[in-house]
């Protein structure tokens, strides 16, 4: 059973005859009074083996025990915390004679949901995350455009290499390997446990990071300045959190966390681009321009190798044209020599203002297959390159 958000729950329910809110709990209130707004969508019942609750009414909905509506068409609503209460809920209604596919799970598919969903439902989770934002299917014998492969991937593709190479600890070894010491930021320690750290042997300016996965940066720009207690409190929660469960990308689960110090490069933020490119059959195709280093704020660009801009975008705004990156060349040969072995992969840099050319990661999964191109013809011609 999958977790669908309240929006795809509010459209379900406008196109059944009836409602049926599963828990009367905490979820399930709240839920009820998402739908008193919303004119066209009434409940009918509230279920619940509560038998303290049975026969009472919430909002004028009366509290009942679980049965089957017949003769109309009906949405049954799980809404409910407790993952094992989730299950119970389930094979009750199903001992009832009640459809699956006229069973849904409210929830806000946070970290412990998705952590707890047995994989068999991966498949229905991802086509909900996709239709939520592209408004369409995604057609799994077929799969055609970029953010439909990538997603087909979740569930079709294994691969230990992408293991190895998101790891943002062990991707130095293989990049070291493959192009050598002066293309990686200098590395101050790595450790297993926060508590571990010793910040007096630090450099006045750093960065600490996780390993495992996506935006689990604290930039040091003044070490007298911080909270080591709560630094090793942010620390510890990235650790324990496995960054599969964000997105379903499945590279991310089996990555062994650490705790990485790399310097603090001056100005990454404010001024110096992100040049991310997008390598297709081992060769570099386009580069996407980055000013913003994934801020909210962040505006971005696509060129060619040529350095003309693109008419697309993806994923940012798109910005003015950015000047030429003085190291562009020597960026797309890098790119080519650590993506030669992939059907598609995109490989980010820095070319900072003292002439470095510097590795930042390697992403197979851009934005886990869920951010538009626009136009969105584009998603297709992506596709079409894998």
């Amino acid at each position: 059973m999958y977790g669908i958000s309240l929006s795809h729950i509010l459209e379900r329910a406008k196109n059944t005859d009836e409602v049926i809110i599963v828990g009367a709990g905490t979820r399930g209130r709240e839920l009820l009074a998402c739908f008193e707004k919303e004119q066209s969508v009434s409940v009918k019942h509230l279920f619940d083996n509560n038998e303290n609750l049975i026969g009472s009414s919430i909002r004028n909905v009366k509290v009942v025990r679980p049965y089957k509506i017949q003769e109309v068409k009906c949405i049954y609503v799980i809404s409910v915390d407790e993952v094992k209460s989730r299950e119970e809920l389930r094979l009750q209604l199903e001992h009832l004679g009640i459809m699956r596919d006229d069973v849904a799970l409210y929830c806000d598919r946070d970290y412990d949901y998705l952590a707890n969903l047995d994989e068999k439902y991966y498949k229905d989770v991802l086509q909900l995350m996709y239709y939520e934002e592209f408004g369409k299917r995604i057609n799994w014998e077929n799969p055609v455009t970029y953010n439909e492969k990538i997603n087909w991937e979740k569930l079709y593709l294994r691969d230990a290499r992408r293991t190895r190479l998101a790891d943002k600890f062990l991707v130095r070894d293989w990049v070291r390997e493959q192009i050598g010491e002066r293309h990686l930021t200098k590395l101050y320690g790595v450790w297993d446990d926060p508590e571990d750290i010793d910040f007096d042997a630090l450099p006045d300016a750093f960065v600490l990071k996780l390993n495992n996965g996506s935006d689990r940066n604290i930039i040091v720009k003044d070490k007298s300045q911080i909270n080591r207690e709560e630094i090793c409190k942010q620390l510890k929660i990235w650790k324990e959190s496995n960054y599969v469960y964000t997105m379903l990308e499945p590279h991310y689960k089996d990555i062994v966390p650490k705790i990485i110090c790399e310097e603090y490069l001056v100005g990454l933020a404010e001024s110096v681009y992100d040049y991310d490119i997008f390598c297709f059959q081992g060769k570099p195709v386009y580069i996407h321009c980055l000013k913003g280093s994934h801020k909210p704020e962040c505006r971005a660009s696509f060129y060619n190798k040529k350095w003309e801009m693109m008419p697309f975008s993806h994923a940012y705004p798109k910005d003015e044209i950015a000047p030429k990156p003085e190291k562009l060349d020597e960026m797309l040969e890098l790119s080519r020599i650590l993506c030669k072995d992939f059907k598609h992969v995109r490989v980010d840099w820095y070319n900072l203002p003292d002439g470095r050319v510097l590795f930042s990661e390697m992403t197979f999964m851009a934005w886990g297959g869920l951010r538009r191109f626009v136009p969105d013809e584009w998603d297709t011609i992506f596709g079409n390159m894998i």
